[in-house]
């Protein structure tokens, strides 16, 4: 679903081909910031409550796809270009174990929101905003080492083709179904000239129904979920 299609001769995103992967990081910071606003929230009954667990759930899934591809994927794909070079691998390795240390964090999240979604309250959103507030720190650290480590050497190795096979391996993970999702979710806030230079990777009907279907309706779903 994902591939490369832009004319190497015209002036694409100023992040290149890494920016869906840019707009997948800035999409876990801002939700990130937005449930911990959120749980912190005074005006808090069990509805509103159920839908920021739900939405944590998808963020949560949406973490567990992108590291996936990259361990299984994108990981083994790079690191036979990085053959002899021990700095270049040391990253790679640092990356796969930021992925494993962003477990117990993850759970500490997920245990904050039990205890959210069964009383929810002043302490409990207390309690739930810290999880949060640690695992934001963690993550992001996580992904900017990525971005200022990783994308650049790994940008100067992988060929056209290369790149696309992480694209197939990407839009594997996601799925039709999880597109309909997946591809508001990133674009939310996105500037239009990385909005469009991802849109124009899927195939055509994926393009229309993001427009007049998918982007719509999530808008609506997220004018409800952040607001008090």
């Amino acid at each position: 679903m994902i591939k490369e299609t832009q004319d190497p001769s015209e002036s694409g995103p100023p992040r290149g081909r890494f920016t869906i992967v840019f707009l997948i990081h800035e999409a876990f910071r801002r939700d990130l910031d937005r449930l911990r606003a959120a749980v912190s929230s005074p005006k808090m009954d069990s509805a509103k409550a159920q839908r920021l667990g739900t939405h944590w759930e998808f963020v949560k899934d949406q973490l567990h796809h992108h590291h996936r591809v990259e361990d299984e994927s994108f990981w083994p794909l790079v690191r036979p270009k990085f053959a002899g070079r021990s700095d270049e691998l040391a990253v790679l390795d640092e990356m796969e174990a930021q992925h494993r240390a962003l477990e117990p964090t993850t759970e500490a999240v997920d245990r904050g929101f039990e205890a959210f979604l069964k009383e929810p309250g002043d302490r409990t959103g207390a309690e739930l905003a810290a999880y949060l507030a640690e695992f934001r720190t963690q993550l992001a650290a996580h992904l900017e080492d990525e971005e200022q480590r990783c994308f650049p050497s790994v940008d100067a190795v992988l060929s056209v083709e290369e790149f696309e096979s992480f694209g197939k391996a990407t839009a594997k993970a996601v799925g039709m179904r999880g597109s309909a999702r997946f591809f508001p979710w990133i674009f939310d806030e996105a500037i239009p000239v990385e909005r469009q230079a991802v849109l124009s990777m899927p195939p055509p009907p994926v393009r229309v129904l993001c427009r007049y279907v998918w982007e719509p309706r999530y808008k609506r779903q997220v004018a409800t979920l952040w607001t008090d």
